[in-house]
Formats: C-alpha cells, structure tokens, sequence
C-alpha cells in the first residue's frame, strides 16, 4: 500500500473519431502500468464517453473491454462530455485528453506528481513548447486568450485550452459551473487561476498533429472562448479589467494634453487650435473615470453576492483605489467640485444674468464643465457605494439570524 495513495480516471471525450479513438485507448491502456510505478497512484481506469457520434466511434470503443464505455445519443458537447466522465468515474483524480491523439499518454505521469507535490488543485499540459506542432492559428489564439487571463488574473500560465489535464475530483466543485462546449477548458483555466482558493501548475507536454479533422471552428470558437474568459474574470474580478480600460483612456488623454500644457507654460497663453484636444482630454477623462466607477461599483456587488471574492487578498492597487476612491471621500469631494466649477465660471455666469451673453474666454466654461462633471461623477460613485454597501451589512446581519426571516403564521 503506497502512502498518499491515490486511484486515476483518464476521461477520453470522443465524437466522430473512429480513426483515432482505437490508438488512444490502447495508447492509455498500455500506460497504465507506468503510472502505477512512478506516481503515487494504485489504480487506473479509463472512460470513453462517445458523444453522439455517427461513426463507428462507439463500436470500436466498445471492443476494448478493460474501457468503460458511457454514449449519448445526441451530441451534447466536449465540456458536457469531460463532466459525465468525472461523475462517473472512480478516481480519486480525474484526468483527460483528447481522442485525436495529439496528446501523448505517457505525460499523465508527471502531471500527476507535479500535481500531488505542489498541493494543487489542477495540473495542466502546456503545449506550446519548441516541440509543438499546433497549427499557427491556433498558436496564436492561444497566445491572445493566454495574455488576456494573466493580464486581468496575474496567473502566470502559458496554455489557456490545454485539452490534457489531472484534477483533483474533491476540487470539482469548486471549479464549477463550466460550459459544455469546446469553451470548457480555457473556462476551466480562468476559473482556477481567478479563484483564491484553488492552485494550478504547469507541466510542459509535447503536441502532435491530429488524426482526422478538427471539430474547432476557429472563428466561432474562437469568440466562445473569449466571451467565457471575460464572464467569469468580470464575476471574480472586475476591478482589474475595468481598470484597465479606463487606464488606455487615461493614458491617451493625458498624451493628447501634452501639447497644448508645453505651449502653456512656454508662451503663457491659451490658442483657439487647443480647442478641438482639449475637449478630447476632457472626453477621455471623464470616460476613464466612468469606467472606472463601473470597475468598482461591480467589484462591491461581487463581493455582495460571491463568499469566495470576499475572502480573496487584495493587491496593493487595489487597496489604494478603494481607499482613495473611498465612500466618504466621494461624497464630500462631490459637492466640492461643483462648487470649484461655478467658481470658476463665477464671472461668465454673471455675464449671462446681466447681459444675456457670455465674453469670457473659451477655456472658463470647458475646465468648469470638467470640474462639475467631475463632482457629479464623485457624488454618484460615492452613493453607490453606500447603496451597495448597506445592502452588504443588510445581508450579513441577515446570515447571522437565519431564524429572523423564518415567516411565522397566526399563534
């Protein structure tokens, strides 16, 4: 009996890969004995789930009698497939890789020790070493959705769809819900590297060219992919995307002011020509702050309703922002800018009551308008908070008298 003993469940999803699917399963079954020796592992099984294929998938599956078959028989989709086979399956861990054989079986036994001795929760198949054979357009889709989950998660991965994984089952239920489509691994990815609670390595494997042709529509797919990425790194954290965004913006109008503020303090003087960029700047300006409001804004409510973005540690800008952008502070700074624009359109407002006209230069009424939009901005994101943070302390006090809504009847 091995210490930490642990028994492996290697899911094969499958549709439509009759020239492939016999080669991996004997390929799997071939390796079983090696990972027995070399891991921590005493028991390994391997499962077919034959999503509605119209071939002779299922057929040639059925012929290897140490594989548990399971077959739907409709095609219900790669993700719905993986989590069949993980409910199903025996293991204390649960693996996968393709049906199409660019994978190779042999690499489940470094993902699993990689797994056990860095206490994680999933371990993943890097593909995209010197060796790889991934078609280039799918090379660089990768990259994108890989750059895009360590810009917003700081998760430091190099494989985002890797289709080879070992995961720990007790961890499932953290990772879920995932899709059911295709999406379902760069899903699985965001997931775990945007939750606090959940641990994921790397191991590099090699990447061969399919059997057969690809079920991946690169387009299609490729948007899916995206989308499923951006929902769930919004739901856990979307202070930093939103950051981000209103970062660019920030970025270009303070480049655009350049200009006009080097002219400034060297000729002591505003021209009509600085008109048109100062607007821009102000534009800018007012939208970064806008979507950085709605930056913080949804990072209040998704600690409201999520337990598990509450516990996580924040980075140290993270902190700041909240602090300086703080309800209290909002509040007040509010009004304050209001008052600071009227004063500084004291004198072109008192020529509109008086004369019916404004003669005040241009500049006056532009930077006015900017500070009073401005307080307007800091006013409302400072009442949102509030909103959203009674509503919190409501909750809380709500979840600690769990019998205080308890409905009664008539004693």
């Amino acid at each position: 009996m091995k210490d930490d003993a642990h028994s492996l469940t290697i899911v094969i999803p499958a549709y439509n890969e009759e020239k492939a699917i016999g080669s991996i399963i004997e390929r799997c079954l071939a390796e079983r004995e090696r990972i027995v020796a070399e891991t921590p592992v005493e028991a390994v099984e391997v499962v077919v789930v034959n999503d509605g294929s119209r071939d002779r998938t299922a057929e040639i599956a059925r012929g290897y009698g140490e594989v548990r078959l399971i077959s739907y028989e409709r095609n219900a989709g790669y993700g719905a497939a993986l989590k069949r086979g993980f409910d199903e399956g025996r293991g204390t861990l649960v693996s996968f890789l393709d049906a199409d054989g660019t994978c190779d079986p042999r690499y489940f036994i470094p993902l699993v020790n990689r797994l056990l001795e860095a206490n994680a929760d999933v371990a993943l198949g890097s593909r995209l070493g010197p060796e790889s054979e991934m078609p280039r357009i799918r090379r660089l889709g990768n990259r994108i959705y890989t750059v895009l989950i360590n810009a917003l998660t700081s998760g430091g991965i190099t494989d985002s769809a890797s289709g080879m994984r070992v995961i720990r089952k007790a961890s499932l239920p953290k990772l879920y819900p995932l899709p059911d489509g295709l999406h379902f691994t760069p899903a699985m990815t965001a997931r775990a590297v945007s939750s606090e609670g959940l641990k994921l390595v790397e191991v590099p494997i090699s990447y061969k060219e399919r059997v057969g042709e690809s079920k991946l529509h690169v387009v299609r797919d490729g948007v899916r992919f995206l989308r499923v990425i951006m929902d769930i790194i919004l739901s856990t954290r979307p202070l930093r995307f939103f950051f981000f965004v209103a970062a660019v913006a920030m970025v270009v109008a303070l480049t655009l002011f350049v200009r006009p503020a080097s002219y400034y303090f060297a000729h002591r003087k505003v021209e009509d020509w600085m008109i048109y960029r100062l607007m821009a700047v102000v534009v800018l300006m007012l939208t970064s702050l806008s979507i950085l409001t709605v930056g913080l804004v949804a990072d209040e409510i998704a600690e409201l309703v999520n337990a598990e973005v509450r516990r996580r540690k924040r980075r140290r800008l993270e902190k700041f922002l909240r602090a300086l952008l703080s309800q209290k502070i909002m509040i007040v700074a509010g009004p304050l800018f209001v008052l600071a624009g009227l004063a500084v359109n004291w004198k072109g407002l008192y020529q509109f009551l008086a004369e019916g006209r404004v003669k005040v230069h241009w500049v006056f009424p532009v930077t006015g308008a900017f500070l009073v939009l401005m307080g307007v901005w800091s006013w409302g994101l400072g009442m949102l908070q509030r909103i959203v943070r009674t509503l919190r302390l409501r909750e809380a006090h709500r979840a600690s008298r769990p019998d205080s809504t308890r409905e009664t009847g008539p004693s």
